[in-house]
């Protein structure tokens, strides 16, 4: 039951592509069992990439400052670089385990930036994919949701699982064999959890022949099948959709209702994520809006901070600008040249910037009507909805320039001058 050299080299494969990996390691049997493979096939694969461990302390429990230690100990007898990574914001009040995962990746993504890794590689196996595929089936998903989780994922921060194939069994049999201990996490008993509750089903459903293994091979079919939709749905999104660089895509009407729901609901949600807050809207909510438009009946409808707005021949969809933080956000850093990212939207770059400058990016639908009268915008073909969400660059408080309506330099400041570009992905 063991894993080879061989057969390590084959999943641990697509590492090689990248310069420096960062292995996910909690202390437990599935990470450390990863860990141990990484650290062998580095010694015999030329083309390894550099590998740092890393531990993130989540603070939970007395033992985890120990165990962190420990993990560590152990990275650094296989030869590997490792850290400790520490979560110290605050803890929820429920939803204790899913904020622990969201830390987890968030600490581990702020190491890789800093450091240049490309990847987090994680010891997920079988086991856990057949447990995801349980909790999702228990929600109602659809293809994506039991189609399981990918092997890789670019967002927020690329992550490679190559184990997911591989059962934690056999990953144990790999530790006995190198004679490697592991720490068990009291929190893998407690049925508060959902997951853990999953664990406990799915070993009463084996007798019934589903195993954990089964169920990761009807997600490997289902990922096939995800794989072939989501060609579909970039095809649908060619021939009927048009994103424009002010912020907002229109949809043409007739291709969009001439294609399958399936791919309209999977083109609906890129859509709503790339124009709206970046939240992953719920397939009921986008089964609604598909509803409504097919009904023909009514002008908007507004879903994860997306606006939609029904048109004879176009469905508009942008951003919602009442969702859009009214407060200035201050423009701040050294040199003449002042980059950010605005709304998650706009990537704003200000040149010309002084020592004192007091600059700061607001949505349009924070300017008065009356000095809106007063700007004398040009008047584009952009919505009304679309241009409230604008950014606007303020100069002391003041209206400086709304680059996408032809406004610049309106307090005299010719010094600056300003660059937006709609960020698509």
């Amino acid at each position: 039951m063991t894993i080879g050299a061989a057969e390590a080299g084959q999943l641990l494969a697509p590492l090689s592509a990248y310069d420096h990996v960062a292995l996910a390691v909690s202390g437990g049997s599935d990470s450390v069992a990863l860990m141990v493979l990484v650290a062998g096939w580095v010694k015999l694969c030329p083309g390894a990439p550099k590998v740092t461990v890393l531990t993130v302390d989540h603070g939970l429990r007395a033992d985890a400052a120990g165990e962190a230690v420990t993990a560590g100990r152990w990275a650094r007898a296989l030869g590997l670089d490792h850290q400790t990574l520490q979560w110290q914001a605050a803890r929820p009040a429920s939803g204790l385990q899913a904020a622990a995962r969201t830390a987890r990746y968030e600490l581990m993504s702020d190491w890789c930036l800093a450091n240049r890794a490309q990847v987090i590689v994680t010891g997920h196996t079988a086991d856990d994919q057949a447990e995801t595929v349980l909790m999702r089936l228990a929600r109602g998903s659809g293809v994506d949701g039991l189609a399981g989780m990918m092997a890789e994922t670019v967002s927020p921060w690329p992550v490679v699982r190559p184990l997911l194939g591989i059962t934690r069994a056999r990953l144990r049999a790999v530790l006995a064999a190198a004679g490697h201990g592991w720490i068990d996490d009291p929190s893998n008993d407690d049925d508060e959890f959902e997951r853990i509750r999953m664990r406990k089903a799915l070993a009463g459903l084996e007798p019934l022949g589903l195993t954990a293994g089964a169920i990761a091979l009807s997600a490997r079919r289902l990922a096939r099948a995800r794989e072939a939709l989501d060609l579909g749905a970039r095809a649908l999104m060619d021939d009927a959709f048009v994103c424009h660089q002010t912020g907002f895509g229109e949809i043409d009407l007739a291709a969009f209702m001439g294609a399958p729901e399936e791919l309209r609901v999977r083109v609906l949600q890129r859509l709503v994520w790339q124009f709206g807050d970046h939240g992953l809207a719920r397939m009921a909510a986008l089964e609604r809006v598909c509803d409504w438009i097919a009904d023909g009946r009514g002008r908007a409808r507004t879903v994860s901070g997306c606006r939609i707005v029904r048109r004879r021949h176009q469905l508009i969809l942008g951003r919602e600008a009442g969702r859009i933080g009214r407060a200035p956000v201050a423009l701040e850093g050294p040199g003449e040249g002042l980059e950010t990212v605005w709304d998650r939207r706009f990537r704003v770059i200000v040149r010309g910037v002084k020592a004192g400058d007091e600059l700061s990016l607001a949505p349009f639908c924070t300017i008065s009507a009356a000095k809106k009268l007063n700007l004398g915008h040009e008047k584009r073909q952009i919505p009304a909805f679309v241009r409230d969400g604008l950014p606007v660059l303020l100069d002391r408080g003041e209206v400086h320039s709304v680059p996408h309506l032809g406004i610049c330099g309106v307090n005299m400041n010719t010094r600056l001058s300003v660059d937006v570009r709609f960020m698509t992905h």
